[in-house]
């Protein structure tokens, strides 16, 4: 008997469902259904995977570190994991104190491990990484403990390895040097929406900047709005350099330098907090999914919103506005004070989150966006 996991195989490919876009790692606009659960999803953006990985990782170093301490409260980036839902399985972090930012219910660590899972479950491709590895993989990271067993069919479909390790690696290096979102125009009205949104207590969960040690991308690449051109032009800035490793390459019969990523310090600007959230009925599923309570997900990063046509984990909010008032539980003070807002500032928070924006990043690469900022081509 084949085994088939808890989601119908929808796509075909990636691009099925991160579709807008066009060219990208984008959003899905339609919503799905998943078999087990009845729970709706909607396919969310890969934007600036690599750094929501890094984030993700260096916190889970943080948090590890105070408990060996004996530290009584767990922070990272300013953000305490002891507050609200605090630490136990399905809460704001699980008891091992991973952070795990990729899926609504906040599911897996690595950008590696998320791709996997998400090939097998949309698509039915078995990754040799998780279904041929015998000693499996105890920490999370998408990669096998041990040698894969190659030239096995675990699903009996008569493909054996379905999804290589190199394969999936291609994969991983691209989703985790994918570009950060762009910005669209910042006017007046934007600038004074995003401070309210400060002020209403938005950015205690929706985070507008969090910092990683160490950078692990080779180029960073984003997009912005030029009020003197009057259009939107791009910002490409390469994060390597060369290492002498003593690599010959047999072709071209001479050494060729290592490329390795500087690792430096940098700022993302991604208005979340990593960390899960009980957000109270309006916005609960059916049914808890993956040991996590039906009420409660991790605060999805607001950096592309802009470009969303469908709000929400689930896509059933229609606008920015509705998406805010579905808010509760944890987010109930922080919605109510949006409610109570006289029209002018809530748009003025609207507008400001559509300046978030997403872009395509088949248009940086054939020229349609320049590049005009950091290391030109």
């Amino acid at each position: 008997t084949r085994a088939f996991p808890h989601s119908r195989f929808e796509a075909s490919s990636c691009a099925t469902c991160h579709s807008t876009p066009s060219g990208s790692a984008g959003f899905g606009p339609k919503q799905q259904d998943t078999f087990a659960s009845g729970n709706r999803i909607r396919t969310p953006d890969m934007f600036g995977a690599g750094l929501i990985e890094r984030l993700a990782f260096e916190a889970t170093e943080d948090l590890r570190a105070a408990e060996a301490a004996g530290r009584p409260r767990i922070t990272s980036n300013g953000v305490n994991y002891d507050e609200g839902l605090g630490v136990c399985d399905g809460c704001g972090v699980n008891r091992d104190l991973a952070v795990r930012p990729f899926g609504r219910k906040g599911v897996e660590s690595r950008a590696r491990a998320f791709a996997s899972r998400a090939a097998f479950l949309h698509m039915g491709i078995q990754a040799q990484d998780r279904f041929q590895c015998p000693d499996g993989d105890r920490d999370g990271d998408g990669r096998c403990d041990g040698e894969v067993t190659s030239g096995l069919d675990p699903d009996g479909d008569g493909a054996p390895d379905e999804l290589t390790q190199g394969a999936l690696s291609l994969l991983e290096h691209y989703l985790v040097n994918y570009p950060v979102p762009g910005r669209g125009p910042v006017t007046a009205e934007v600038r004074s929406g995003e401070e309210i949104f400060k002020s209403i207590g938005c950015a205690e969960c929706h985070r507008p900047e969090m910092r990683v040690r160490r950078d692990p991308r080779i180029e960073h690449v984003t997009v912005f709005w030029n009020d003197t051109t009057r259009r939107f032009e791009a910002e490409r800035r390469l994060l390597f350099h060369a290492v002498d490793d003593g690599y010959r390459d047999p072709v071209r019969e001479r050494e060729v330098a290592l490329l390795a990523p500087n690792r430096s310090p940098f700022i993302v600007p991604l208005y979340s907090d990593l960390k899960r959230h009980e957000m109270g009925p309006r916005m609960a599923d059916k049914s808890d999914e993956e040991g996590v309570s039906k009420s409660v997900f991790i605060t999805r990063p607001l950096w592309g919103v802009g470009s969303y046509t469908a709000f929400l984990h689930d896509g059933s909010a229609s606008t920015l506005d509705e998406a805010i008032l579905r808010h509760g539980g944890e987010a109930e003070g922080a919605r109510n004070r949006f409610a109570r807002l006289p029209a002018r500032k809530q748009r003025a928070i609207t507008r400001f989150l559509k300046s978030l924006i997403l872009f395509s990043v088949e248009d940086v690469l054939t020229a349609k966006i320049a590049i005009t900022r950091g290391d030109l081509p």
